[in-house]
């Protein structure tokens, strides 16, 4: 178990330090990405889903497999920045970009 976190957060670490570099998202596939983003939630807080906890909302943006959406404190917290407190397939790999709202539905940042 502790060494599972252990790559996990290797894994994390290493997509946050590569992701410092340079961007391969244009600015249209980043604003496409926000929309379906603040679409995922709209229908999780429609839902009546607790957004303050900071969920993931969307381990697949639609019709953005690479893409994930997650609810972030406002202002960030170091705790936002723990793997455990990030969606899956971000943490393992299978998405590469990510948009973060607040728990009120605006965006923090999108990489």
């Amino acid at each position: 178990m502790l060494q599972r976190r252990l790559m996990v957060a290797i894994g994390a670490l290493a997509l946050a330090v590569l992701g410092c570099g340079g961007s391969d998202v244009s600015d249209q596939e980043q604003a496409r990405a926000i929309r379906a983003a603040k679409q995922a939630y709209e229908m999780t807080a429609a839902r009546g889903e607790r957004l303050e906890v900071g969920p993931c909302i969307a381990e697949e943006l639609a019709g953005m497999p690479l893409w994930v959406a997650d609810i972030a404190h406002d202002p960030r917290e170091d705790i936002d920045d723990e793997p455990e407190n990030q969606c899956q397939r971000y943490r393992e790999g299978e998405a590469s970009h990510f948009v973060e709202l607040t728990p009120g539905g605006e965006l923090i940042r999108a990489r």
